[in-house]
């Protein structure tokens, strides 16, 4: 039987097994599912929609989706009102078909089907503000999922998202505009949580931190082995200017397999198991990235985020860009020596003007209250005590 064919049919199997979950059991109106990047995390928009949404409607159903690797690794970060599921099994496919609600940061699969006007879908992706482009966009509709807008909401915290969203899910629906939820914690800026997270790390008290988070490549058939930059020089540079001493969190992509951090294995934090990236975006006092829009996250806290974009053009000729990066307010740099000059030139000041430019250009709507707003869509649609009919 040949690949494609078998695809069909295991795609065929799971569209029915939904339809028939639905038919049969009903659909409650008390359960959420969620799940984040596919499977593979407990992090990012879905946690933190998660977590207040149990605050908020204690009597809420929660399940959540796992690869089987990441139910091992997060089963001790778990609250007790949490039901794991594995992955495209068929009792997740079940759990989805008889759920009110499914929230996800990433694509559904085709098969994936909901009631119309009886279940209902927020989209929540994660990176709002992507400098690559993405499923349709990106002319993958194999790995797209078109958005329905009369059963979906999509968080947004930008224009340009908003408008990004039009095109790549072909979304015609509305908008919550309140912001990302994992967002959140970097508008509010709490100073004493950022030392509690730098306490979970294991951070010397007075220690500055360097956030170097990569983006992974699609041209690339193994991962680089080394930084493009010379991180040891980088952190130098920076202990040269601010006359305090620095640390470098390292955080791959969850596609990729990293870096060799031998060389510099004394000065490295590899927090790239650390399930919430935004917390260690709360605990850096500068992040520098290639093409990852977590530097787009962080400019929040109106702190200095630099981009090394050594290879821009077969990036941008490989997977296809939104906008060119050079046209952006960004901080750019293609080399090691324009990376420290940009480093000597940096000021408090100059840090929080950069950042404004950057909040205008994009267009954002962070509000530090997203999740409560994502909460409130959420709630207005659970219902009932008694089961709906599929």
């Amino acid at each position: 039987m040949g690949i494609d064919r078998y695809t069909h049919l295991a795609s065929a199997y799971r569209y029915l097994l939904v339809r028939c979950g639905r038919l049969l059991r009903g659909i409650d109106p008390d359960k959420v599912v969620f799940c984040c990047f596919q499977g593979r995390s407990y992090g990012d928009n879905p946690r933190v929609i998660s977590e207040r949404l149990h605050a908020m409607r204690p009597e809420t159903k929660i399940v959540w989706l796992f690869t089987r690797e990441a139910a091992g690794r997060v089963k001790d970060e778990l609250p007790d009102y949490v039901k794991p599921v594995f992955y495209k099994t068929k009792e997740a496919f079940l759990e989805q078909a008889t759920a009110r609600v499914w929230v996800d940061n990433f694509t559904k699969q085709r098969y994936l089907t909901l009631a119309k006007d009886r279940q209902f879908y927020v989209q929540t992706w994660h990176g709002d503000r992507a400098i690559k482009k993405i499923c349709y966009d990106l002319n993958m509709p194999n790995d797209s999922r078109r958005i329905e807008e009369d059963c979906a909401r999509v968080l947004t915290a930008s224009r340009f998202g908003e408008n990004m969203f039009r095109t790549a899910f072909r979304y015609k629906g509305e908008y919550v505009k309140a912001g990302s939820p994992r967002n959140d914690i970097l508008v509010k800026n709490d100073p004493a949580q950022a030392r509690l997270i730098r306490g979970k790390l294991g951070i010397p008290a007075g220690t500055k931190l360097l956030l170097y988070a990569p983006t992974y490549r699609d041209n690339a058939q193994v991962v680089p082995k080394r930084a493009q930059m010379d991180l040891d020089r980088t952190l130098r540079c920076l202990e040269a200017k601010t006359g305090e001493r620095w640390l470098c969190l390292f955080r791959a992509h969850y596609l990729s397999k990293g870096i060799d951090l031998e060389a510099v294995q004394d000065r490295i934090v590899d927090v790239t198991r650390y399930e919430d990236m935004s917390e260690l975006l709360l605990a850096a006092d500068m992040v520098l990235t290639d093409y990852s829009s977590c530097a787009l996250d962080f400019i929040v806290r109106d702190l200095p985020a630099l981009f090394f974009i050594a290879d821009w053009e077969d990036y941008k000729a490989a997977r296809g860009v939104y906008f060119d990066m050079h046209d952006a307010p960004f901080m750019l740099a293609e080399n090691q020596d324009q990376l420290e000059a940009l480093i000597e030139d940096l000021t408090p000041e100059k840090a929080r003007e950069n950042c404004a430019a950057i909040r205008d250009y994009f267009g954002y709507y962070e509000t530090g209250r997203a999740t409560e707003a994502a909460c409130d869509y959420i709630i207005g649609k659970l219902g009932s005590n008694s089961r709906q009919p599929g």
